[in-house]
């Protein structure tokens, strides 16, 4: 009992630091602000912080994590990934995305924009790693899975930058449906052409 009652108040301080951080940034800018400002903000001490995250990158790297991937992505089915039409679940992904993008263009713009796109693109690469190895067997691929991986991660979050950074005029769903006859494509004729 005492586990989940633990793990109950380390979701609690990562969501009071997630938010604080995101509140600053969205009034101050990304490189505005600091450990400190997010700790006072989230009514939180510095060691606490640094019990979960080593940076604010890191903290920002973990949010985008625990929501963006382990509660949408993280449920797609290579049904999702293979169907005709496009899964609400990858069109939430960029509706969140589109949600957040002044955050995240001024994150972007930040000094640890680089390590950031980075840090995410790696983040849905091993993911999706993870599932096509769940799915597939790697011998009967055209094309190594951890390439196949890093290929599509590379081009959703190239594809997600342009749309959000030009203001493109494409909706969410729009993008979404772009995006997954691309990576529908590229699966059917890696995984399911032989």
């Amino acid at each position: 009992m005492l586990k989940q009652g633990q793990d109950r108040r380390v979701q609690r301080t990562r969501e009071l630091l997630q938010r604080a951080a995101m509140e600053l940034i969205a009034e101050k800018g990304y490189d505005a602000i600091t450990v400190g400002d997010i700790t006072e903000r989230a009514n939180l001490g510095r060691t606490t912080f640094y019990l979960h995250y080593q940076n604010k990158a890191d903290l920002l790297l973990s949010g985008h994590d625990e929501s963006f991937f382990k509660t949408t992505f993280e449920t797609m089915t290579l049904e999702d990934m293979l169907a005709e039409e496009v899964s609400p679940k990858l069109i939430a992904i960029f509706e969140y995305a589109a949600h957040s993008r002044e955050v995240y263009q001024v994150v972007m713009q930040g000094e640890d924009g680089a390590a950031l796109m980075r840090g995410m693109r790696e983040q849905f690469a091993s993911n999706l790693e993870r599932k096509l190895r769940r799915w597939f067997n790697e011998r009967d691929s055209l094309i190594p899975f951890s390439i196949l991986a890093n290929y599509l991660a590379g081009s959703q979050m190239s594809l997600m930058g342009w749309w959000l950074e030009k203001r493109s005029p494409y909706s969410p769903r729009q993008i979404a449906q772009a995006f997954h006859q691309l990576q529908r494509a590229a699966l059917r004729d890696v995984l399911l052409k032989h």
